[in-house]
């Protein structure tokens, strides 16, 4: 008889919880139709507290829950530490930006953050990567390993599961990517294996690229993805959500995955279970 080959157990996390209700309510369908691994959160968008964060702890225990920490929006950011990705880049690089306001500014996320959930997060990231960023980096270790010592938790890394991938997946393994994942090693942080959904937001056929990701995957792989139900206004990648979410609520995805002989799991999971 033969056996059955064994599932490879990935993790899948939306991003950007809390930023619309066209977000939270493709995230919340997911989560319901266990289409999702995991959920990164704007904790200082002006809906998390009312509205958001009640929505996931309706569906508690489901996936990984954790903080996107933002730099770039303008909620939830100290008046004049807002900026540009491409600003926010040069300034971290430049060591120009300012330590006790940075570190003022991921407290209060994460304190939004537990008021929330009435816990702490299953992980930490970035919007736009910020979290891999110079100093960023250096004060999320910081806070990790004092205000979260002893808490199981895992970080974001964006090396790409494979060296295969160029464009922009190698763009932020330089930008920053492949010295946090350096850093979170030496630290013994826990983190994923290999990063993946990376692209520039700008294809229809949003199920072939797909593919080619779970082509790379390894137990522990985390990919990340932005669906929405709906378009809405003052977001540059509204369209694209949508055809995000289509795909992640279509028969076609967990058809996509059985064939590949993956699962979806929550990344705390597969790293407590031992990624080999």
């Amino acid at each position: 008889m033969t056996a059955t080959p064994a599932l490879t157990p990935i993790a899948l996390c939306a991003d950007d919880y809390g930023q619309n209700q066209a977000i939270d309510a493709a995230v919340d369908s997911l989560l319901d139709g266990g289409r999702l691994s995991a959920v990164s959160c704007f904790s200082t968008a002006p809906r998390w507290l009312g509205l958001s964060a009640p929505l996931l702890r309706e569906r508690s225990g489901i996936a990984d829950v954790g903080l996107h920490l933002n730099l770039t929006e303008d909620f939830g950011v100290a008046p004049g530490a807002a900026s540009s990705l491409p600003m926010q880049i040069a300034r971290s690089y430049l060591r120009l930006l300012n330590r006790v306001q940075l570190r003022t500014i991921l407290h209060r996320q994460c304190d939004a953050f537990e008021a929330g959930l009435g816990r702490v997060p299953d992980f930490i990231d970035g919007h736009q990567h910020v979290h891999q960023l110079p100093v960023v980096r250096e004060l999320l270790l910081e806070l990790v390993q004092t205000r979260y010592a002893g808490q199981r938790m895992w970080i974001r890394n964006t090396l790409p599961a494979t060296p295969r991938w160029r464009g922009k997946a190698q763009i932020l393994k330089r930008l920053g990517g492949a010295h946090l994942a350096r850093r979170l090693e030496q630290s013994g942080l826990a983190t994923n294996r290999g990063f993946g959904g990376v692209y520039g937001f700008d294809t229809d056929d949003y199920a072939s690229r797909f593919e080619q990701w779970l082509t790379a995957a390894q137990p522990g792989m985390l990919l990340m993805c932005h669906p929405a139900i709906a378009l809405q206004d003052n977001d540059a990648i509204a369209a694209q959500r949508v055809v995000e979410y289509h795909f992640f609520n279509s028969a076609q995805f967990p058809a996509m995955l059985e064939g590949h002989a993956i699962r979806l799991q929550r990344l705390s999971a597969i790293i407590d279970a031992g990624i080999d």
